[in-house]
Parts: C-alpha cells; sequence; structure tokens
C-alpha cells in the first residue's frame, strides 16, 4: 500500500512539472541536473542559444533599425521582433545564472509531492498544479501557433511583417526584417541565412515562455503551501485548547510548523532573487510589443495597410499571449501575498481564551512574521500584482495613442 502511494505520488510530481521540466532540460536550465554527462553538455546549451538569438536575430536587426530610423511603422515593425530577441537572451542569461539557487526550491517541490499527504492538503496542491499546468499548455499552445504564423506563413506566401527595399533584396525576404553585410539572395546563402533566423525564432519562442510558466508553476506551488501551513497552524491551536492545560500536545508540534514557515520564506526569498530580474525583462518586453502590435492593428484598422487574416491572427495570437503571460504571473504573486499573510488569520482565527501565556510567547513570533504578505518584485523596483498590471496597461495605452499621433503628422 505504501508502495502504491509512493508510485501515485511521483506520478502527481510528474504530472504538476513535467511539461515544464521538460523544456527547461531541453534548454539546459534544469536545477536538478547538476552532475554527470548532462551538466557538461547543458553547460554549452545557453551560450549556444543565446549566441545564436543575438548574432542571427538581434545584431542584424539592429543594423535594419538604424537603416529606417525616419520611417515610423517600419521602426515598429522592427522594435516587436528586436525586442523580443534582446529579452530572450536576458531572460534565459539569468535563468541559466540561478540555476544553482533554484536546485533546493526545485527538490523542495518534489520532496512535497513525494510525502504522504491527507486528502484536503491533496486537494489544495492538485488544485494549485491544475492552474499552473494549464497556464503552461495553454501558453505553449499559442507560441506554436504565433511561430507558425511568422515563420511558416512566409511559405504560403503570406508575409506576417512589413516589406521595405530598405533592408530586403528582391523578392526574398529574410524572416525579420534584417541587414547583413553580404547579398543572401543567392542560393545557397540565402537557405541558410534563413534557416538560421527559423532556429533563433525557435529559440526566442522557448526563451519568452518558458521562463514565465516555470514561474507561475513554482508560485503557485509555494502559494499553496503557505495555505496548507495556514489550515494545519489553525487545527493545532484550536485542538490544543480543547485538551488539559498540561498537554505536551503543542509543544512537540508547534516547533515543526515553525521550521515549515522559516523553509517556506526561503523558498519563497531564493525565487524572489532568481526571477525578478527575469519578470522585470518579461514586463518591458510585454510593454514594448504591446505597443508596437497595438499599433500595427491600429494602421490595418485604419485602412492604411490591407491585412490578411493569417497575419491579423498571428499579430492577436502574440498580443494575447504577451498580455497573459505577465497577467498570470501577477495573479500567482497576488495569491502568493494572500495565503502568506493568510497564516496570520489562521492564526487570530485559532486562539482562543483559555491559551497559556507560555504558548502565546511562542506564537508571536510567526504571528508578527506572517503580517508582512510575501511579495515578488520585478527588478526589486514594483511588486508583481493585479494593481501594477493595471499600472501597466494605463501606460502602454498611452503610449499607443502617442504613437498613433505621431504617425498621423
Amino acid at each position: 500500500m505504501k508502495k502504491s502511494s509512493m508510485h501515485s505520488n511521483v506520478q502527481d510530481y510528474v504530472w504538476a512539472l513535467g511539461l515544464n521540466r521538460l523544456c527547461l532540460r531541453l534548454m539546459g536550465v534544469w536545477p536538478a541536473d547538476t552532475d554527470g554527462n548532462d551538466a557538461t553538455l547543458s553547460r554549452f546549451r545557453v551560450p549556444i542559444m543565446i549566441s545564436v538569438m543575438f548574432f542571427n536575430i538581434f545584431l542584424p536587426q539592429m543594423y535594419a533599425l538604424a537603416l529606417v530610423l525616419n520611417d515610423l511603422p517600419l521602426v515598429i515593425d522592427n522594435l516587436m521582433t528586436s525586442s523580443a530577441a534582446f529579452t530572450s537572451c536576458f531572460k534565459l542569461f539569468f535563468l541559466w545564472k540561478s540555476k544553482n539557487v533554484m536546485n533546493p526550491v526545485v527538490e523542495s517541490m518534489r520532496q512535497d509531492w513525494l510525502l504522504t499527504r491527507q486528502d484536503w492538503s491533496s486537494k489544495i496542491m492538485r488544485s494549485a498544479a491544475v492552474k499552473g499546468r494549464i497556464f503552461t499548455m495553454s501558453g505553449y499552445l499559442i507560441i506554436v501557433g504565433c511561430y507558425c504564423g511568422f515563420a511558416v506563413s512566409p511559405f504560403l506566401g503570406f508575409n506576417i511583417r512589413m516589406m521595405s527595399n530598405i533592408t530586403d533584396y528582391g523578392d526574398r525576404h529574410m524572416l525579420v526584417q534584417s541587414y547583413y553585410p553580404y547579398d543572401y539572395s543567392k542560393s545557397p546563402v540565402f537557405e541558410l541565412t534563413l534557416g538560421s533566423q527559423l532556429v533563433a525564432g525557435i529559440f526566442i519562442g522557448m526563451s519568452v515562455s518558458v521562463p514565465d510558466n516555470y514561474f507561475a508553476a513554482l508560485v503557485f506551488h509555494y502559494s499553496a503551501q503557505f495555505k496548507i501551513l495556514g489550515a494545519r497552524v489553525e487545527r493545532l491551536i484550536r485542538d490544543d485548547c480543547s485538551l488539559d492545560a498540561e498537554s505536551h500536545f503543542f509543544s512537540e508540534n508547534w516547533p515543526r510548523l515553525v521550521d515549515r514557515h522559516v523553509h517556506l520564506m526561503t523558498m519563497v526569498s531564493a525565487i524572489e532573487q532568481s526571477f525578478t530580474f527575469i519578470n522585470l525583462g518579461q514586463i518591458l518586453c510585454m510593454s514594448c510589443m504591446v505597443c508596437c502590435l497595438g499599433f500595427e492593428l491600429s494602421i490595418f484598422s485604419g485602412g492604411e495597410y490591407k491585412p490578411s487574416a493569417l497575419q491579423i491572427l498571428t499579430l492577436v495570437g502574440t498580443l494575447i499571449m504577451m498580455m497573459s503571460h505577465t497577467l498570470v504571473d501577477c495573479i500567482a504573486c497576488e495569491l502568493l501575498a494572500s495565503n502568506s499573510s493568510g497564516v496570520f488569520h489562521h492564526i487570530s482565527s485559532g486562539l482562543g481564551s483559555n491559551i497559556t501565556r507560555r504558548k502565546i510567547k511562542d506564537i508571536i513570533p510567526m504571528l508578527m512574521t506572517s503580517m508582512k504578505p510575501r511579495k515578488l518584485t520585478a527588478g526589486k523596483m514594483f511588486s508583481l500584482n493585479l494593481a501594477s498590471y493595471c499600472s501597466i496597461l494605463k501606460s502602454i495605452a498611452g503610449y499607443i495613442s502617442m504613437l498613433i499621433a505621431v504617425n498621423q503628422r
């Protein structure tokens, strides 16, 4: 029976984090891969991916940007993809750099799933895992659809980006607006250059989507752990209040809950340390891309340019993906802050009139600590929550209106 329960717990863990683990291992940034041949190979994967994205997408686009600075629509079209390329390099580097910091966080999550649990706590953990899994699966589906729109549709005769004789040679166009110091219009140079951009596009899609899915899954999990801890604390205090004053029930169980509380706060601090600059990069990228996408969609609706249905679907899908990634991350951080401060309310609810002064003395440190919610930040500048998200959207709307006004002058 015990062996069957352990097997079921392992399956639950794989179900909760399996998709993220697979993608992170492909990228070479899964924290648990620190020994053996996999660790040796993973050391080279991230530098290679960053080099491919930087030299095949970002750098050629910066050359192209310098050539089209006098044409606002072409500048916006360039920034829409070059900002994603630069942010991908930025996010992947910091995710790789924080690999060792995240190792105890992932191991703690694994232990949470493998340990024998009560039904009510399993239900809370499964509920949190479902949220993370739905976000992960939908995020991967959208990013695959957007990549197909950008990369595959040109082979079918549909171009997602704006064409220009400034940065393009003849009828043979690159995946993104770019400039190379050589003539790539002839075979096989064209095929090799286009292939390098296609590979870089795959790396950009992974680097944009995977860290956010990973972050959300971790935050949802530890938010659930704070909720479980609060319920256990309240139950312990109430059960102890119904026992004799001489009972050792409280003194035997309370230290374990205190250790658990300290452990969860340590794990959240590790997540904050690892993802604060990744979150900042995501928000800056989202802001830039949504501004660019909103501007392009406004051009389409104004009748200045007649896009295909596939072009509109791809741009709208990209818009939804960028906004939903940041939204779900903010919702997860809001839940974490609520459940971590909820420990305070659980303690307050459990306190009775017959609790002894000595027990109150033991309870007060956790009570005071849990009054302050555990918040995750973007670049240590502002907290991630729904208020911040709405404020960002308000600023983006202002920038879009400004770009439209400048374009109409």
